[in-house]
This record gives C-alpha cells, structure tokens and sequence, in this order.
C-alpha cells in the first residue's frame, strides 16, 4: 500500500482506495459534482481534501435525519 499525502492529488482509482469506494462509485461522484481537473492527456487529477469535503456535504448529521431517509425509502418499496 503506497502512503497518502493528505495534501497532493490522486488519480480515479487511487481516489477510490482513498474513499474505500468503488472506481465506478467515485466516477458517479465526479459526476454529481465532486471537484476534479482533466489534464490534456484526458487523465483525471483530484485533491484528496475535496475528497474529504464531498463527503462532508454528505454527512448524515442525526438520528432524525437517517429515519427520515429511511421513512422516504420504504415509502417507494411499499
């Protein structure tokens, strides 16, 4: 396992070990607005701090938060 500078860029699949995520699931974070460059050669660079901000933005705060989730999923299943 290579040592994470917390400060530096990763490429998508070293991202996704980062975030302990699938490369396809960080891809569909990109997509949903992750921040990220494209060098000229097509390859996507992305700080490792905005990994750590999307997540954040992400964060479930409460317990009152998580059943309301909830609630609006079963909702669709039954």
């Amino acid at each position: 396992m290579t040592a994470v500078h917390r400060g530096g860029w990763a490429k998508v699949k070293t991202a996704a070990r980062y975030a302990d995520v699938s490369e396809r699931t960080l891809r569909g974070w990109l997509k949903d607005g992750l921040e990220h460059v494209r060098i000229k050669t097509g390859t996507i660079l992305i700080k490792y701090t905005w990994i750590d901000e999307y997540l954040e933005k992400h964060r479930v705060s409460n317990k009152n938060e998580i059943d309301k989730i909830v609630n609006e999923v079963l909702k669709g299943v039954l």
